[in-house]
């Protein structure tokens, strides 16, 4: 999980959200399989371990994943998938086909671990990740004769880099594999045994906005004009209760209340970056928005402001050309298609009950997921894993200097999301 900004607001206050109760409708009838699951899952959970405290102990930075794709390779390939290897980086993919017609579902695990102040560590939970999704290959693979079509199982490089994903599609993934649906899930500090989603944006939309002037006579004025211009985008009044951290969990503006706040909103970061050379100046801001609607309309917001200030006269007299707007730091957003999300959350809930959270708001810190463009061209879903025991000190926030997770996790993803794959394999 790429974490742009640190600390804005704590998605570890999820774990007090009322369980929400998810209508049990559309999930095929598999309490047999599902039951197999959960035994094959309880039988192996300590060799899971034995699994994630290897990779735990040996973190390979983006890019540098030689290690675990090979651990990762040997693994699928003695359980008898068939094994690509290579494909945008240190990838690992493993095919899991029945041998009778289906459809393809695929699942994503990050592989790749972050700088740490002692120097590398998997304190993003990608070594649980991929532990997971290994464990859900040596299960489905035991019920393989009551499958049916092609279980794709990615282990995907660099994602803290955000360029593991888009080398991956750039290098044949799309080739090699053509998953109908993909899925993927990542640690949160919700408490674990939790698992929750939502349609749409689970995270907020992030940008770095760029405003540049040619040929500037007044920068200290255009600069003032620039910041405030972008603060103006701002939708949430200062005195809002959205700024205080703890309604994240309130039960009725809440991430899990229908009618939350945290929805249909544009937050600008208040920090700004000023540089000037040769004649152009840029003024860049930090911008959030809940939706793809919100944040297209700040250019022409943007555009609009400037051109109705008491400046904009001498703007033109001077640049003799329209003022630019540009974007950096842009970046695909996990975007989760309605159709399934709702489909898979109320399949994981006829079999797993309360356990499953259906999300609302958007979450509003600068994360994201280079999943994300895996997600521009196959449809599917993104979820959020709680992975903490606050009773013992453990806290599963990603990027956090004493991120910490209970294990008991890899028992409940793995049971969750192999039974989500089993019921998307039966759901026509």
């Amino acid at each position: 999980m790429k974490s742009i900004t640190r600390g804005t607001f704590h998605i570890i206050l999820l774990c007090s959200l009322a369980l929400i109760s998810i209508k049990e409708a559309g999930a095929a009838d598999n309490a047999l399989i599902h039951q197999q699951i959960q035994q094959k899952t309880a039988a192996i959970y300590s060799e899971l371990v034995a699994v994630r405290n290897d990779l735990h102990q040996h973190p390979e930075l983006s890019g540098e994943e030689q290690r675990t794709a090979n651990k990762i390779a040997a693994s699928l390939t003695a359980l008898g998938l068939n094994v690509i290897r290579d494909i945008g980086g240190h990838s690992v993919i493993g095919v899991l086909d029945s041998g009778k017609p289906g459809k393809s579902v695929a699942w994503r695990a990050d592989i790749d671990a972050i700088p740490t102040a002692e120097g590398v560590g998997h304190n993003c939970g990608h070594d649980v990740h991929t532990t997971i999704a290994l464990g859900m290959a040596e299960v489905l693979y035991s019920l393989k004769s009551q499958l049916t079509g092609k279980l794709i199982f990615v282990f995907q490089p660099a994602e803290e880099t955000y360029t593991g994903a888009r080398a991956m599609l750039d290098e044949g993934f799309l080739t090699a594999v053509k998953p109908d649906e993909f899925y993927a899930a990542h640690i949160s500090p919700m408490p674990a045994g939790l698992v929750a989603s939502k349609s749409g944006y689970l995270y907020a939309d992030y940008r770095q906005v760029n405003l540049v002037f040619n040929n500037v006579v007044k920068p200290k004025a255009t600069i003032a004009l620039a910041k405030q211009s972008i603060a103006s985008l701002q939708s949430v009044a200062k005195e809002s209760p959205f700024w205080n951290t703890a309604n994240l969990m309130d039960p009725t503006i809440g991430l899990g209340h229908p009618n939350t706040i945290y929805q249909d909103y544009v937050v600008v970061e208040n920090r700004f970056n000023v540089e000037q050379a040769n004649g152009v100046l840029t003024v860049s801001g930090y911008v959030s928005a809940s939706s793809e609607a919100l944040m297209q309309t700040v250019n022409k917001r943007l555009r609009q402001k400037i051109a109705n200030s008491e400046f904009a006269a001498s703007f033109v007299e001077v640049n003799n050309q329209a003022t630019q707007l540009t974007y950096s730091l842009q970046r695909g957003n996990i975007n989760n298609a309605a159709h399934f999300t709702e489909q898979s959350l109320q399949s994981m809930a006829k079999v797993y009950g309360g356990s499953v959270l259906k999300l609302y708001g958007v979450i509003p810190d600068g994360r994201g997921d280079d999943f994300a463009y895996f997600q521009q061209h196959i449809p599917g879903t993104y979820f959020l894993l709680g992975g903490s025991d606050f009773s013992k000190g453990i806290v599963s926030m990603p990027h956090a200097p004493n991120f910490a997770v209970d294990q008991r996790v890899i028992e409940f993803g793995v049971n969750y999301f192999s039974s989500l794959l089993v019921e998307r394999l039966h759901t026509h």
